[in-house]
């Protein structure tokens, strides 16, 4: 296999690791790095989950995934959006990672172009290069305020591009595509036949005020839509490795052949257990987007009440986007600063894309006595800058 420089080690986790060394070590340690939900798996989920242990639900399953899981995921998407959806064209895949990568691997051919709208979540580029080597990336950059600038992408979206990668509400920067936005994008991928992969698992962490438009709303882009979801932030179930993509049935095909080779199949009991979802009311997200906005608020106004960073609100998800420019340093070398003078981990904006290489991402996943705890030190450090 050939590893391009977009397959590099994810900074994401090297900044974690660093500071579960430096915690083992004895120090004071911060995290707002990784993001992962503090709350728990919801205990239904939990209940189910040892249910099927219990019934035996151990060995194979189908390898596009148990057709009870695909059905209600199918019937969801019917119910929300009031189109024709149906569990043959639902892949189940261990983790919303796994369920782009194996999109891309079954659509991309040699010299390929992809756009991608950056900053892109970290992982982006390199599933690009693994899927197909030689595809060319094709990386449309926000505007400063995380707007986009939709002339210039649709611009990019003509007929010698196979695909458009990107996530809303958007990882890093907490923004969402606008309805206009989504609707114009889906125009002309539709124009010039071009896949829209769409990763929308974020969709449910949406602050007061704003609305989610998903990509499933436009019946004209159903035969060029992958969409990819799942449950790890919205159900608290990152070490569950679940995920799945609703797609065109000629491209689940494909995407199956790829899993029967690779993974066989999902865990099983873990698909059983995720039945659960869509049979209990999910009443715990409201409580913590309520906390999640409570806390971004708080954030936000510590990190503009400083010298050396700025930021702007998110609307979704919790993840805070920061401007450190005025540092004067890169963002690795701001995040070394950072965990090495406060304790507190954070994740350096290169990560997602080199044009941010003077921003760094914070996870606000926490509790707000924590967040507290962190803006104190970020002040300390002042003196610094």
């Amino acid at each position: 296999m050939h590893f391009s420089n977009e397959v590099g080690e994810s900074l994401t986790y090297k900044f974690a690791q660093a500071a579960g060394k430096m915690r083992a070590e004895g120090r004071e340690i911060i995290s707002l790095g990784l993001g992962e939900p503090d709350f728990q798996t919801p205990e239904y989920v939990i209940k189910a989950t040892e249910t099927a242990l219990e019934n035996g639900f151990t060995h194979y399953s189908p390898s596009q995934g148990l057709p009870e899981l695909r059905e209600k995921i199918a019937g969801d998407y019917r119910q929300r959006y009031h189109k024709d959806f149906n569990a043959s064209q639902v892949i189940v895949l261990p983790g919303i990672k796994s369920a782009v990568y194996t999109a891309l691997a079954a659509i991309l051919e040699p010299f390929d172009k992809v756009v991608n709208i950056s900053p892109y979540y970290v992982s982006y580029p390199a599933m690009i290069k693994l899927a197909e080597p030689t595809a060319e990336i094709v990386n449309v950059k926000l505007q400063s305020d995380f707007s986009l600038d939709l002339q210039y992408l649709l611009e990019q979206l003509t007929e010698d591009k196979k695909c458009i990668l990107l996530n809303s509400p958007n990882n890093p920067t907490g923004m969402m595509l606008t309805k206009d936005e989504v609707r114009a994008i889906v125009d002309a991928c539709v124009k010039n036949h071009i896949y829209i992969i769409a990763d929308e698992v974020y969709e449910k962490l949406v602050y007061s005020g704003y609305r989610h438009t998903s990509f499933a709303e436009y019946e004209q882009a159903k035969e060029l839509l992958i969409l990819t979801n799942g449950y790890s932030k919205s159900h608290a179930m990152t070490g569950f490795r679940l995920g799945y993509a609703v797609a065109p049935n000629a491209v689940v095909v494909k995407m199956n052949r790829i899993q029967q080779h690779v993974n066989t199949n999902t865990c099983t009991f873990i698909q059983k257990g995720a039945c659960s979802i869509y049979e209990n009311e999910p009443v715990h997200i409201k409580e913590y987007v309520a906390k999640l906005e409570q806390r971004v608020d708080f954030w936000d106004k510590q990190m503009n009440g400083l010298s050396y960073i700025r930021g702007r609100k998110p609307q979704a998800g919790f993840f805070y986007f920061a401007d450190i420019s005025e540092t004067k340093m890169d963002s690795n070398s701001f995040c070394v600063k950072l965990l090495e003078s406060t304790g507190i981990a954070s994740t350096p904006g290169i990560a997602f894309g080199a044009d941010w290489d003077h921003y760094v991402r914070f996870s606000i996943a926490v509790e707000m006595d924590v967040l507290e705890r962190a803006a104190s030190l970020m002040r300390e450090l002042e003196k610094d800058f």
